[in-house]
């Protein structure tokens, strides 16, 4: 099996960077966490019914969004101290047992593959996230419309990422507060090494 680790792996200009894909709040993300989640996206995908699949990402999309998560994940982390917030395990197996039946399993594990880089042993975790930004959103403008509600946890979270200083290795390019997902720079891979599963 060639999988895509040498792909992720590489020199980075800041030594705090070095084998780490990002650093938030002084705490690495190692590369090697976001290789593991690109590889099982990709195996995943491979297997997946293409019919299911709207669009196959590449292997950047899929490297940059595996990215996203953990910053995201790091981020939702101090929200849940700062704010108070608690979300239980049958809080998120409720929920997802909702999205299922209304969506089908198999559906929803093609979608977060595909599109969010959501491994299928991380569906939960995802789940968590959701009800992590809707407690606080409920928190910043109890009773608010969708799209007041939505910008105010923007606002909040744009401002966390600021403030716990979310640095990404150029191999993933930066990262942009105002949308919270990492942008393609001038040193990210553009052009995937070719992978083989099997």
């Amino acid at each position: 099996m060639v999988l895509g680790v040498a792909v992720l792996t590489g020199c980075s200009d800041s030594p705090k960077l070095a084998g780490s894909a990002a650093v938030v709040n002084g705490k690495a993300i190692p590369v090697s966490a976001v290789s593991d989640r690109v590889d099982k996206v990709r195996a995943q995908i491979q297997v997946t019914d293409p019919t299911l699949i709207t669009q196959v990402p590449s292997l950047m999309q899929i490297s940059q969004r595996a990215v996203d998560h953990f910053v995201l994940d790091a981020l939702l982390a101090e929200v849940v101290i700062r704010e108070g917030i608690k979300i239980t395990d049958l809080d998120v197996s409720t929920y997802r047992d909702d999205i299922y039946t209304q969506y089908a399993k198999v559906t929803i594990e093609a979608q977060l593959a595909s599109q969010n880089s959501v491994p299928a042993d991380d569906v939960n975790g995802f789940m968590y996230e959701i009800l992590v930004q809707r407690a606080l959103m409920q928190k910043l403008a109890p009773g608010a419309d969708k799209q007041t509600s939505t910008k105010a946890l923007f606002d909040y979270l744009t401002n966390l990422s600021q403030e716990l200083n979310v640095e990404l290795n150029p191999r993933f390019g930066a990262w942009d507060p105002s949308n919270l997902m990492s942008k393609p720079g001038d040193k990210t891979l553009a052009v995937p090494l070719p992978i083989s599963l099997g």
